[in-house]
């Protein structure tokens, strides 16, 4: 792999979400086209797309994408949607979608439960969310993704949660990003894991999730609550380089 190659892969996995476009114009601005066609560029893009459980439009509406509903053929299962798809990573958008349905009769009551949970907790515009069930492995795959975009005010986000259910186990993967970009560059990373025990059914797995996922926003309203005196304010020049406080009392200057 090409020096340039491992510079791309390295910008492209540090890429906030809603972004991946202008990385790699960039990219192709500093290192060619030719490095960015690599099949070891296309693979990193198919990752980060998976990574950020990525929103992928199509006429079947959007199609959420991770590596939990990945089979081995390689589409992905969207089944809300209830299609199969595969990836284009060099155009970034879905191909070869299909109709694929399984009857489950747990995955359908998580999906139900998972639907009133999104509705009371998370932004339809920006949210997807879904329910896969591996028969391989007798496992349920919950997913939610939100990706809240608001270039026009320089700044992103996204709230990521995952969830496997297998038998009475309950893990999830807590990942959340925000970055503000205006005069600045400034990002907020969290990533969390779970582990829980459930004995009941679907409408249990929800209220277990929305326990832990509410203990983190608690948890990150008292760091919010603090970011601002004990990290921010100390960034900042209490009184400029002459040691004098400036007096914004004085009288406005005129000019004529």
């Amino acid at each position: 792999m090409s020096n340039e190659e491992n510079v791309a892969k390295y910008i492209i996995r540090q890429t906030p979400v809603g972004h991946l476009d202008e990385s790699i114009s960039n990219l192709k601005s500093l290192i060619g086209e030719q490095p960015m066609d690599s099949n070891n560029i296309k693979g990193e893009i198919q990752a980060y797309e998976e990574d950020h459980l990525a929103h992928l439009q199509t006429d079947k509406g959007k199609l959420l994408m991770s590596s939990y509903t990945k089979d081995s053929d390689n589409y992905y299962h969207d089944e809300t949607k209830g299609v199969k798809f595969q990836f284009d990573a060099e155009k970034i958008e879905a191909i070869n979608v299909e109709e694929c349905r399984q009857e489950n009769e747990m995955r359908n009551a998580l999906e139900v439960e998972l639907k009133k949970y999104c509705d009371k907790y998370y932004k339809p515009a920006v949210t997807e969310s879904s329910v896969y069930y591996d028969a391989a492995k007798s496992k349920y795959v919950i997913l939610i993704s939100a990706h809240n975009l608001n270039k026009r005010n320089f700044w992103t986000g996204e709230w990521l949660s995952t969830w496997e259910l297998q038998g009475s186990e309950l893990k999830g993967h807590l990942k959340a990003n925000t970055y503000y970009y205006e005069s600045g560059n400034i990002q907020f990373n969290l990533q969390n894991d779970f582990n829980e025990k459930v004995s009941g059914g679907a409408e249990e797995v929800l209220k277990t999730i929305e326990k832990v996922e509410n203990a983190v926003h608690v948890d990150l309203d008292k760091i919010f609550d603090e970011f601002s005196d004990n990290y921010i304010k100390p960034l900042r020049k209490k009184i400029p380089v002459t040691k004098t406080k400036m007096n914004w009392s004085l009288p406005q200057l005129k000019f004529d």
